[in-house]
């Protein structure tokens, strides 16, 4: 017999959080909050709710079927990792005699290109009385990774504080248990917040969740705050993960790698997770893939190889550089790669030698990476496209493809 938690995709078909939803018919008064159930409400919190429905949801909140109205769904799920996906998982949480009787309750959002700060919770009612605090991840927009990059040498950043007093602002208005997750950003506003709010809400958080969140300085992860909810954290990744390798948790603590389908970044998406909707958890998998291991190693050579300072000044130039094509969102960028890819490349040529070099060791990294993940036709596009675009990007582009910037997995 295999160990629980230690089953092969090969041994049992699985699903994924999606099915679980359609599957689960006990209650959570029957059977308690799970890790996979911290994963729907997570994506939940991506859903955009417009301004109607965000008057309405106040401590009490209202009815999750509520946020089914066809003329809103496009706003709703745009900036979405899996448009369809989030649509679908609404309407069977909808359906869900385990979620149907949840509520949706103290809504907030921030959006500020001046202080770069992407912000977005709210917190889902449960029938059993507890709550969940739900912190949204980063979407599509520019400003929303820039945040992210900032991380890696600002501490706190302004999302960071904000979760920590909604979870404040939650605690004072609500009773009982509080559960606080998120995916992507999203579980790391939640871990922070956990750990830096006022002490006497914390000790009403039973768990804390992140969803393939990035960690924290090495500072943070050894004060204590952050030791104090370690007990109670728990952490899953998918086994090619790169946003959950971003920064670090404390050495003693270990995520759960999730067995997972896609490329590389591609791996973000939770809606590639496998998950036991039997046994209502996640399919492990054996222990992390090359590319991920190669993407981690990349970046904390990169960390350790320059100040805050230094790593501010260049993020700063990496975002300058994508700013040229006045795209508020990534996609943007993409609709319209054949003038932006090389606007961006002309920018880069106008930095610093040194930044220049960084933004091309960027580039270089996430090629490495699609090569080392043996998504050939993936990788070849990355190289024909650089290629293509600028001289200066092609020869290291070249290299890259013929194998001759091969490292050790």
């Amino acid at each position: 017999m295999e160990e629980k938690g230690k089953l092969s995709l090969k041994a049992k078909p699985a699903g994924n959080f999606l099915d679980y939803v359609r599957t689960a018919m006990d209650t959570f008064e029957e059977r308690p909050l799970c890790t996979v159930d911290s994963l729907v409400f997570s994506w939940l919190s991506y859903t955009h709710v417009g301004p109607e429905l965000t008057r309405a949801c106040t401590v009490r909140g209202v009815a999750l079927h509520e946020l089914l109205r066809a003329e809103d769904f496009d706003d709703m799920f745009g900036t979405s990792w899996d448009v369809q996906g989030s649509r679908d998982l609404l309407f069977a949480v909808c359906a869900s005699p385990r979620f149907r009787s949840c509520r949706l309750s103290i809504l907030r959002f921030r959006t500020d290109n001046v202080s770069e700060e992407q912000f977005a919770a709210m917190t889902f009612r449960l029938p059993d009385g507890s709550s969940y605090i739900a912190f949204r991840g980063t979407d599509s927009t520019v400003v929303g990774w820039k945040e992210d990059f900032n991380m890696t040498f600002l501490s706190p950043v302004p999302a960071q504080e904000e979760a920590a007093a909604y979870v404040d602002d939650v605690a004072e208005l609500t009773s009982g248990t509080l559960y606080v997750g998120g995916h992507s950003k999203g579980g790391n506003l939640a871990v922070y917040a956990a750990a830096m709010c006022v002490p006497v809400h914390r000790e009403r958080i039973r768990r804390v969740f992140s969803h393939d969140g990035p960690g924290f300085h090495r500072e943070f992860c050894v004060a204590e705050p952050y030791r104090r909810i370690m007990p109670i954290m728990e952490k899953t990744v998918p086994k090619s993960t790169m946003i959950g390798a971003v920064l670090s948790e404390a050495p003693d603590f270990t995520p759960t790698i999730v067995e997972s389908d896609g490329m590389s970044m591609l791996q973000h998406n939770p809606f590639l997770w496998a998950v036991d909707v039997d046994a209502a958890e996640f399919v492990r998998a054996d222990g992390y893939t090359a590319s991920s291991r190669l993407f981690d190693a990349t970046l904390d050579a990169w960390m350790d190889k320059y100040t805050l300072a230094e790593r501010g000044r260049f993020v700063d130039a990496l975002f300058d550089v994508i700013g040229v094509t006045g795209a508020t969102h990534f996609s943007d960028i993409m609709a319209d790669r054949k003038t932006n890819v090389p606007l961006m490349l002309n920018a880069v040529e106008t930095l610093d030698e040194d930044l220049q070099q960084f933004v091309k060791d960027v580039v270089i990294s996430f090629v490495k990476t699609a090569t080392v993940e043996r998504a050939a036709g993936a990788a070849s596009g990355i190289i024909d496209s650089l290629k293509s675009a600028h001289p200066a990007f092609g020869a290291i582009a070249q290299r890259v493809g013929d194998g001759e910037m091969n490292v050790r997995s």
